[in-house]
């Protein structure tokens, strides 16, 4: 029984540094899984900030280019409708079919200074610099849309694909937590069994224990008394041995002086009676 208990503490002890380390394992997944859950909501923070502020960027950019272009044909019609020829305007096909100048020619050096008030059409080469700063802005804040729009959809791209192997990871701690609570449950099932078996070796032993203080002192005794008792008997079996062998000369004695075995006259003879 002693043995049997010793290993119930074993298996025991066995089983409780397993229970230990699932339960450690299980903890670390866990926490995993709360820092993995919050890197997810912090990279979903950031997309959407990235996101609103794209949305506000491209409806501003928008904006600026709607004004840019209203401003634009307000100007150019302003000079058509004054007459004011500009000549092709820089910044692209479209914008040069908008305007057209007439050719300009160079004034002699002799001929004397014009002191006439100036027209409507003086400032022609200002405004068609204007109009074509105008185009490159707008052409360039449509670039910046382009190449925005672009980019907004790679850092989506790029953030799904992070999200995704984020949530993957999630659910394998999630269903590694699942199956680590089975094994700490079946461990803990083992030891309750191993303590249960346990308790009825001890009880077991406890019983040997108190049936053999209970005989102790019988047993005590017996062995105290086994030599006197065996040289008792030693004496016994000596002494039977030699009534034993008094009988059997007797015996003889008698059928020899009588001839005849008187089974009768045997059965009233006496020690004393033979020895007389």
């Amino acid at each position: 029984m002693d043995w049997k208990i010793k290993n119930n503490d074993a298996k025991i002890a066995k089983l409780e540094k397993l229970i230990e380390l699932r339960t450690n394992e299980k903890d670390e997944a866990n926490a995993k899984i709360k820092e993995t859950n919050q890197y997810i909501a912090d990279i979903e923070a950031e997309r959407k900030a990235e996101n609103e502020a794209y949305l506000q960027g491209k409806k501003d950019d928008e904006t600026a280019v709607d004004v840019l272009e209203n401003a634009k044909k307000v100007f150019v019609a302003y000079y058509k409708k004054n007459g004011v020829k500009m000549g092709p305007i820089q910044g692209g096909a479209k914008d040069a079919a908008l305007v057209q100048d007439e050719p300009v020619f160079e004034r002699s050096e002799d001929a004397a200074p014009d002191a006439s008030f100036t027209n409507k059409g003086s400032n022609k080469v200002a405004s068609k610099n204007i109009v074509s700063l105008f185009s490159y802005i707008i052409e360039d804040l449509n670039d910046e849309l382009t190449n925005e729009k672009k980019s907004e959809a790679k850092s989506q791209s790029e953030y799904e694909a992070e999200r995704k192997t984020a949530e993957n990871l999630v659910s394998d701690l999630e269903e590694k937590v699942v199956t680590l609570e089975g094994i700490i449950a079946k461990r803990i099932e083992d030891k309750k069994e191993e303590n249960s078996d346990m308790g009825e070796n001890n009880k077991d032993r406890d019983a040997e224990l108190a049936y053999q203080a209970k005989i102790k002192p019988d047993c005590d005794w017996i062995m105290k008394a086994f030599d006197q008792r065996a040289e008792a008997r030693a004496a016994e079996a000596g002494g039977l041995t030699t009534a034993k062998e008094f009988l059997a000369g007797q015996t003889s004695l008698l059928e020899q002086s009588k001839g005849k075995f008187d089974d009768e006259r045997l059965s009233n003879l006496g020690f004393l009676s033979v020895a007389q």
